[in-house]
């Protein structure tokens, strides 16, 4: 049996278990719209309606602007552990986060340590592990969730690692399946296994959807909407918020910050951001031009 026929043999079988961990997915990691959330719609394009976002910054005393990194400041690349961010990006950011009007955080799945590393601006902060990870602080989640989550990774990587193109990686209190070297029946053969692995364990676990990636982590780990939640909580009452994301991960994020300036990158459908940006590149054009503004 070749690879293309073992993939279609995989996704033909789905058992209920796996019908049910396919609605957990859904229900953490896609946006909205395909459960019928009325906080949907369609977003605008943010040039377009530059003059109502200038408007709300005008006045304020502070703006907190917080950034995802992969697919919004940089470009998405096939090997993540490849991307490396522009000399102009650095410093923008770096000029951006000793605004005095601005406060200024990258919210990733990726861990702390390694968005400090690629991006070098000390000024920056960092939230990482979808929430679980700030700056040099990290959430402990319970031996319980830890157990299940180890016991999950295993049980991935002995029916996905094998897989042509597909590569797990270890953050410590989650894991991420990586599909972006994979054919799209590898890939669809590796969600089966996924979440085939991950169903018994939907108490506990859940898978969110990313750019090429499914992110699986303990429900203890609150998410990027809650993460950014609580950071607006620590800044003065009022503090208007822009929050730029990119895929299913930012969807808490958005809806969370539902009364903020929230904007997708990339395809707008299906998404509860208000604005979008069609690339990195216009995010960093969004960003000169923010700078320019708040002058």
């Amino acid at each position: 049996m070749n690879e293309s026929q073992s993939a279609t043999k995989h996704t033909s079988q789905i058992r209920p278990k796996e019908k049910r961990a396919i609605e957990l997915s859904r229900a953490h990691g896609v946006p909205a719209a395909a459960q019928g959330n009325p906080a949907i719609h369609s977003p605008r394009y943010l040039f377009r309606a530059w003059g109502e976002i200038a408007d709300r910054l005008r006045d304020a005393k502070t703006c907190a602007l917080l950034l995802d990194f992969d697919g919004t400041l940089v470009k998405l690349r096939r090997r993540p552990w490849e991307v490396r961010v522009p000399q102009r990006t650095k410093r923008l950011l770096e000029r951006l986060a000793r605004h005095p009007r601005l406060f200024v955080a990258i919210v990733s799945g990726r861990r702390c340590q390694d968005l400090q590393t690629r991006i070098g601006v000390n000024a920056l902060r960092f939230i990482g592990l979808h929430g679980a990870e700030r700056d040099d602080k990290k959430m402990k989640i319970s031996r319980a969730a830890a157990g299940i989550l180890a016991r999950a990774q295993r049980g991935a990587r002995q029916q996905i690692s094998s897989l042509r193109g597909m590569r797990i990686e270890d953050k410590g209190m989650s894991f991420a399946v990586h599909y972006r070297e994979a054919s799209p029946p590898v890939a669809r053969a590796a969600k089966s296994h996924l979440l085939n692995v991950v169903a018994p364990e939907q108490k506990t676990l859940r898978i969110l959807d990313g750019a090429m990636v499914w992110e699986v982590l303990p429900d203890e780990i609150c998410g990027k909407g809650g993460a950014v939640r609580e950071l607006l909580g620590e800044l003065p009452r009022g503090t208007p918020a822009i929050y730029i994301g990119d895929d299913g991960t930012d969807e808490s994020a958005f809806r969370a910050l539902d009364d903020q300036i929230t904007i997708r990158v990339g395809k707008p459908q299906g998404s509860a951001a208000k604005y979008y940006l069609r690339d990195p590149g216009e995010v960093i054009r969004f960003l000169l031009r923010l700078e320019a503004e708040l002058a």
